[in-house]
């Protein structure tokens, strides 16, 4: 009378009606809703920790940026006292060479000026001396008494003009 499939047909059919009885098909919608739901409070969470994390690499690079400018700011600034200093004492330094050149050349033209009045002075003893040996060796001629009284006189008046030049 019934064969195998009616039976397999009418247990399918009471499974069915206990699962809707149970409510079963509700139950698993609600685990699942709440599992999806989970997963996109989770999605939303990894969205705002990116962009956290996005906001917050930006601010940093920003920072990154700031301090680079600065620090080429300071090194240009620094660049700049350096040539400025480097040129002040250059100029300090020539300067100082320039006045120690100029006492020196001042040292050394006053050493010639002594040295020339000393050869002077020196020369014009000597001729004098000779003259003076010239005249007592001589004989006692008038005429050379006279030739070198007038020597004597042109020697004094060198003399005379050369101490105060």
């Amino acid at each position: 009378m019934f064969d195998a499939t009616f039976w397999v047909a009418i247990s399918f059919i009471i499974f069915c009606l206990i699962i809707i009885y149970k409510k079963i098909p509700q139950v698993i919608n609600n685990l699942l809703d709440n599992k999806i739901n989970e997963i996109k409070s989770e999605i939303d969470n990894a969205k705002n920790l990116k962009n956290e994390s996005e906001q917050l690499l930006l601010k940093y690079k920003r920072k990154i940026e700031e301090a680079h400018t600065e620090s080429g700011k300071i090194i240009n600034s620094e660049k700049k006292e350096t040539e400025i200093f480097i040129k002040e004492s250059e100029n300090k330094f020539e300067q100082l060479i320039a006045n120690k050149k100029k006492s020196l050349e001042q040292k050394l033209d006053q050493m010639r000026i002594k040295a020339i009045k000393d050869i002077q002075n020196i020369s014009n003893k000597i001729a004098l001396e000779v003259v003076k040996k010239i005249i007592s060796n001589s004989t006692n001629d008038e005429k050379m008494k006279a030739v070198n009284q007038k020597n004597l006189e042109k020697i004094f008046v060198n003399l005379k003009n050369s101490k105060t030049s």
